[in-house]
């Protein structure tokens, strides 16, 4: 992820030469060496990606969701997205449940509870259409039950448990004058786990570092180690990397004439996950191949002083007392350059990918 201040990324142009027809409503029509041109004859649809509390509302009874304000405010929100040019998908809870490592249900009970999960959301909806088919659902499971969505995820999890356990003290506000010496032995501790000083995983935990609230509200670290959820976190954290994965794919496929979503909307009722997830910008999107498996890499910028809500941006003490202009770095700048400085391995961090 690219650190920035602030400010949307712009979308590359592609041209591309020939002729499509699709038959969902697109018109693409080209010449070679063009810029290319799309006429849409179909409305512009958006994605609505339902997390597990979001989707739990929708198999809740009027008197479940009458008995609890919090499932009563998200129902409401349910209801106002029944439009037909919205759609609405239960990937990410499909994710999260197939992955989860620590459940000893059987494939064919976790299927019975996806699918029927899935056909609650359809009967809520009487207008905007839910994606996933049962035969996607069966499939998704039976390939992939048990399997991490993201390769790194057991160093991910390392991190997040080393930094909850060590002395650091996390789970309560720490003194500004240690916070830089603190984010220095993370970032070293990033390095030894393999993990690129730019990820979300490393970024998020700054933030609870230099007094993000609603980034602390994600994490939830604890001073007990047995008390401390870091699979939890880990998943509210992914949400981000999913859900710019899914948005750069879509708005691909919408600009070549391939679907008609256009834009995507992520449906919590974390307001904390919301506001650390709207620092987070992806901006290009590309597959290799390694091996067995496809890697999707995930370019992005990070609204960084926004996300670090208590970090100093004062210029440092002044080198000659006599010159304003020897002042040194602020906290911040010293930051921005320890987490876009050389890693070991080499490579360019400041062009790292998610």
């Amino acid at each position: 992820m690219e650190l920035r201040r602030r400010g949307a990324a712009h979308p590359n142009e592609v041209n591309r030469g020939g002729t499509l027809i699709a038959s969902w409503g697109f018109r693409v029509t080209y010449a070679p060496g063009s810029r290319r041109r799309v006429v849409r004859t179909k409305p512009d649809l958006t994605m609505h990606f339902l997390d597990i509390c979001a989707l739990d509302v929708t198999k809740r009874t009027k008197a479940q969701i009458a008995a609890d304000p919090r499932k009563a405010t998200m129902a409401r929100r349910l209801e106002a997205l029944d439009i037909s040019t919205n759609r609405i998908s239960c990937l990410f809870a499909l994710m999260e449940k197939t992955s989860d490592t620590r459940s000893t249900r059987t494939d064919e009970d976790i299927k019975a509870q996806i699918i029927g999960d899935i056909q609650h959301a359809r009967s809520f909806f009487d207008h905007a259409e839910v994606v996933e088919r049962d035969d996607y659902v069966e499939d998704y499971i039976t390939q992939l039950r048990g399997i991490a969505v993201e390769l790194g995820r057991p160093a991910y999890l390392a991190f997040l448990r080393a930094t909850n356990d060590g002395d650091f003290g996390m789970h309560q506000p720490i003194p500004k004058s240690k916070r830089f010496k603190v984010a220095a032995t993370l970032v070293k501790m990033a390095d030894d786990l393999g993990i690129s000083r730019q990820h979300l995983v490393v970024a998020v935990t700054l933030a609870c570092l230099y007094g993000n609230a609603s980034a602390r509200g994600v994490l939830k670290f604890r001073p007990d180690p047995a008390a401390f959820d870091a699979e939890n976190a880990l998943a509210d954290v992914m949400a981000i990397r999913r859900l710019m994965d899914r948005k750069l794919e879509l708005e691909r496929d919408y600009h070549l004439g391939l679907t008609s979503i256009r834009h995507t909307a992520y449906v919590t009722d974390d307001e904390g996950l919301a506001l650390v997830m709207s620092c987070f910008h992806g901006t290009a999107l590309s597959t290799r191949d390694a091996g067995n498996h496809q890697e999707v890499l995930v370019s992005g910028n990070v609204d960084f002083a926004d996300l670090l809500t208590e970090i100093s941006h004062e210029p440092g003490a002044l080198t000659n007392l006599s010159d304003s202009a020897s002042a040194g770095p602020s906290e911040y700048d010293r930051l921005c350059a320890l987490i876009c400085g050389e890693q070991p391995g080499g490579g360019d961090p400041a062009s790292a990918t998610a």
